[in-house]
């Protein structure tokens, strides 16, 4: 029997998660907590008059706030540092300059589309300078076609290293978020432990003490509020990701599927009306197809217009809420 009690009274429970040091953090698990914390190994019978005891008891107001100190210190060193260096990957992989490339691209090309003056080409006077509007085009076409290919090619490979990064800044998000709640639990103790001893205290000294406990818990509050802007940011900032992966999927679709045919199509038209205009005046029934893919391809390049539009206000958004966390976390630092 003695045994068995000396067995009973050597078993440790294990620390919590968010406090490994801490001498309170055994006093703070709870019959209901998460999985993170371990499980006691002591017999239930002992554990559950453990618990009894506890719950009649309040935790020190401040053993609390040297709780809650270290956990934000620990926060400060190691975490925050870690979520910051994840920001500044999301930042790198950001593929703006990609998408400023094919923008300027679909740009020349519908200009250069646009200025085609089919009707210039019937006459004498102005077939010198349907031959130039058309070798422009059908240069326009010609160089557009690997801009587009390269495009596509960049997001397949590049595509999912972003995402590995996009779901490491979840992971660390979550796990930051969840020593936000751990400490605004204790500072929540703290509240209570001090409004209930400022009822019956009487001693000046005593007065003096918990109003310099309540300044730290205040001070501490607003730290543990800049972290917790700091994991909204980081959640923000990967729903933009995924938003901008997807739109930049429907981009590369319509490049390939509709603008680079309709370029290629507008380029085989205009090759033979080009070479015809140098000895001859064209006739309409032969500039009908060069029209008809001219519009094609404006219809398409104004729906990607819009594609890229949208991609560059989620490309400034996605700047702004990394810009937002990059002053949470120095702040936080």
């Amino acid at each position: 029997m003695r045994y068995k009690l000396f067995q009973a009274e050597q078993k440790v429970v294990p620390m919590t998660d968010f406090s490994p040091v801490s001498v309170w953090s055994e006093s703070s698990l709870h019959p209901t907590a998460s999985p993170d914390f371990s499980e006691s190994t002591r017999p239930a019978p002992y554990q559950e008059a453990r618990a009894g005891r506890r719950r009649g008891q309040r935790r020190p107001a401040a053993g609390l706030a040297a709780d809650v100190h270290e956990l934000l210190e620990s926060m400060a060193r190691k975490r925050v540092p870690r979520l910051d260096a994840i920001r500044s990957r999301v930042s790198d992989l950001r593929g703006a300059t990609d998408l400023l490339l094919v923008d300027e691209a679909m740009q020349r090309l519908h200009a250069a589309a646009t200025a085609l003056d089919f009707m210039a080409g019937r006459t004498d006077e102005g077939t010198e300078n349907f031959i130039l509007q058309g070798e422009a085009a059908v240069e326009q076409c010609a160089s557009f076609v690997p801009v587009a290919v390269g495009f596509a090619q960049r997001h397949a490979v590049q595509g999912p290293v972003a995402r590995l990064v996009w779901i490491d800044l979840v992971i660390e998000s979550n796990s930051l978020q969840k020593r936000v709640r751990q400490s605004a639990r204790w500072l929540a103790e703290m509240d209570q432990d001090l409004v209930s001893r400022r009822k019956w205290i009487s001693s000046e000294v005593t007065v003096r003490a918990i109003e310099e406990l309540a300044r730290r818990g205040a001070i501490m509050h607003a730290k543990l509020q800049n972290v917790h802007r700091l994991c909204g940011h980081a959640r923000n900032v990967h729903l933009l990701c995924e938003q901008q992966a997807s739109e930049r999927t429907q981009l590369c679709a319509t490049l390939h599927d509709k603008v680079r045919p309709s370029c290629i199509e507008l380029e085989e038209a205009l090759r033979p009306l080009v070479h015809a205009a140098t000895y001859r005046v064209l006739v309409p029934t032969e500039l009908m197809a060069a029209i008809d893919a001219r519009h094609e391809l404006q219809v398409v390049l104004t729906q990607a217009a819009a594609q890229v539009e949208r991609l560059r206000v989620g490309d400034q958004e996605l700047g702004a809420q990394l810009a937002h966390m990059e002053d949470k976390a120095h702040a936080a630092a």
